[in-house]
């Protein structure tokens, strides 16, 4: 008999033990996962077609479009350019409010043009809601609500992120 309990108690920590390395294995793999979408999104940033496009958003797309209309509505390659800007930051959008990704790693790293971004599009992307009765970039509206909410000077500060500005003109530095 005390053989039994002896086999079960080994029995139970052998299975207790599996289960925790299988979770813990399934962790490093959905990290792996998180890690490669990551870097995925950071790529799409520094492609020159994206640089056009978001040039295009930001600086150029108001004076094209001065009255409001459906971005559908746009010539191309107008929308082609509202399409990768505001995809891709809906996309970030998405892994951010499904907590895939911590939103102080995307305010942090596109803050500042994702919220300039949004503001630029908002009444485009409203009244292509109200006129087909859809809610298109409803991820890429709710991330630029969080960045509104917390700036990046906010996440940089709770970071302690150094700075190291320039000598001033004349200085001499030493190393």
């Amino acid at each position: 008999m005390l053989i039994n309990v002896v086999s079960l108690i080994v029995s139970i920590m052998a299975l207790a033990v599996s289960g925790l390395l299988a979770l813990r294995q399934l962790r490093s793999a959905q990290s792996a996962n998180i890690l490669a979408m990551i870097l995925s999104g950071f790529s799409e940033s520094r492609d020159p077609a994206y640089a056009e496009a978001i040039e295009y958003v930001l600086y150029r797309l108001r004076d094209d479009y001065p009255q409001p209309m459906s971005y559908l509505a746009f010539a191309e390659p107008h929308k082609a350019h509202v399409r990768r800007v505001a995809l891709f930051f809906d996309d970030l959008g998405k892994l951010v409010a499904h907590g895939v990704v911590d939103e102080k790693l995307i305010i942090g790293a596109y803050g500042r043009s994702l919220l300039r971004a949004w503001t630029v599009l908002a009444p485009f992307v409203y009244l292509e809601r109200s006129e087909h009765q859809r809610t298109p970039m409803r991820y890429f509206e709710d991330l630029a609500h969080r960045v509104d909410r917390t700036s990046p000077d906010t996440v940089y500060a709770n970071l302690r992120l150094g700075q190291l500005p320039p000598p001033s003109a004349g200085a001499t530095g030493g190393a």
